[in-house]
């Protein structure tokens, strides 16, 4: 047994195999590899092992199975290892040998296949490695691809909001995609001048409607701004030309920015005067507002740049601004050649001779009867005078505006002493309107005693002096005729 027990031993079908030979009748184990594991010690007395108590539990296992099947091969999962299959092969010895042993023959199929397992799991690593490096590749190439193609689309958004930032001066290599990158940075170079020339919001409309622009207008109720600088012409001829430019284009950038931070519509320079007005290409419903917002705006930023001025040698100037609201025409005139989108009508010269007045009144900001109507609880202004300007055949009442009743902007709000002398000018203004000039010349005496530099004021108490003397010396002239007539 143990000559057998040593060949069973270096004969084995696998390096992991297990191969003995077993009496089929009871399971007595005739010869093992391992001779130690084939006898043992029971009572004194030497046993041989069985199938059903050896060490070994897959073999336990394997003779456990074969009893209740009738395949002499099968495959079953090991005790030992629960993650391998183990293959038992049951063989009877020939009929002829005269003993009922069986050969059976235990194992495992990683011993036939596990080199084939490791060379699949070696090719799973490397297609996972190749994979991955290609989807890194792949991912490189797609962002050459899509990032220009993504910067395009930026520009493109950019140019439909009319947002003109900082151009893109990186070019895709790929040919097609820096043509199509080009043909953007033309086009947005090509509406920003447009824009230059044109209200932005009729660019925006033309743009999102595809339409292309024609001639027409239409009638709405619009508010008018004009500005213009005092003296204008006196103050160029003592500069040199670069100061000069310096100057003008300032002016014209604070005011039309003004504007512009209240939604208004610059429509053109004229010279050294701006003309804007609300409520077109983009209705607004607190458009006479907004108006009176960018005027005062615009008057006290230009305040704060003649103080820089000052203090650098410059010339100060002067802004002077007129508004006015009224129902206009509006839209696109001009010639089939060249078009120019404003606003037309008695309204817009009224706005114009306004702010010509501000020059015989001393002030800065003059508006009309109808803009004073439409937002006088929200505003701080004083009457002036009731005038008559060309356009219009009966006289109205012109306003100074001051400030925005309630707000917190230091560019909006009232400064110290607005309310006092609206309220006095108001007393006086009211005297005058009345006909009663003597008192209206003491009332604007008392304005005088508080504000000394009030130019409203200074150039109606003349005008109340005049108005008397006028008065006097029609009352005279009645006196005389009255006395040639009863001497006659």
């Amino acid at each position: 047994m143990d000559v057998l027990s040593r060949f069973l031993d270096k004969h084995r079908t696998s390096v992991r195999s297990t191969t003995l030979i077993a009496d089929r009748r009871n399971g007595n184990i005739i010869a093992f590899p391992n001779m130690q594991e084939s006898v043992r010690i029971q009572n004194n007395k030497l046993k041989l092992a069985n199938l059903a108590d050896v060490g070994d539990p897959d073999l336990q296992e394997a003779y456990r199975r074969h009893a209740g099947v009738d395949d002499d091969t099968f495959i079953f999962t090991s005790l030992r290892n629960g993650e391998e299959d183990v293959i038992a092969a049951f063989a009877n010895f020939p009929d002829g040998f005269g003993q009922p042993w069986q050969v059976i023959t235990l194992t495992p199929v990683d011993d036939f296949v596990g080199t084939l397992k490791a060379t699949n799991r070696v090719i799973m690593v490397v297609i996972i490695i190749l994979t991955a490096t290609e989807l890194f590749f792949i991912f490189i190439a797609a962002s050459r691809l899509s990032r220009p193609v993504e910067n395009v689309s930026k520009q493109l958004q950019a140019i439909e909001s009319l947002q003109f930032g900082a151009p893109i001066s990186r070019q895709s290599n790929i040919r097609e995609i820096a043509r199509l990158e080009s043909a953007a940075a033309l086009l947005r170079t090509s509406l920003q001048s447009f824009s230059s020339f044109v209200p932005l919001d009729v660019v925006r409309q033309l743009i999102k409607s595809g339409i292309p622009l024609s001639l027409g207008v239409e009638s709405r109720y619009l508010t008018i701004f004009f500005s213009d600088l005092e003296n204008f012409s006196t103050h160029s001829e003592t500069l040199t030309p670069d100061d000069l430019l310096v100057q003008i284009s300032t002016y014209l950038e604070e005011v039309s920015a003004a504007i512009s931070k209240e939604g208004g519509t610059v429509d053109k320079f004229i010279g050294d005067g701006v003309m804007a007005f609300w409520n077109a290409p983009v209705q607004r419903t607190d458009h006479v507002l907004r108006a009176c917002a960018g005027a005062l705006r615009a008057a006290r930023r230009m305040e704060r740049v003649n103080d820089v001025w000052a203090a650098e040698g410059r010339p100060r100037i002067r802004i002077r601004i007129g508004l006015n609201c009224a129902t206009v025409l509006v839209g696109n005139v001009g010639s089939s050649a060249r078009l120019s989108y404003t606003a037309l009508g008695d309204g817009v010269n009224v706005a114009a001779r306004l702010e010509g007045i501000n020059k015989l009144f001393g002030t800065t900001i003059c508006i009309s009867d109808s803009m004073y109507e439409e937002v006088r609880s929200e505003i701080l202004a004083r009457p002036l005078k009731r005038v008559q300007v060309k356009g219009r055949k009966t006289d109205f009442m012109i306003y100074e505006l001051l400030a925005l009743s309630a707000s917190d902007d230091p560019e909006l709000r009232g400064r110290d002493g607005d309310e006092q002398l609206i309220a006095m000018t108001w007393h006086a203004s009211q005297k005058f309107e009345a006909g009663d000039f003597a008192a209206a010349e003491h009332a604007y005496r008392v304005v005088l005693n508080a504000f000394p530099s009030d130019t409203v004021a200074t150039l109606m108490l003349k005008e109340c002096m005049g108005r008397q003397r006028t008065d006097i010396l029609e009352e005279d002239s009645r006196t005389i005729f009255k006395k040639f007539n009863g001497g006659s």
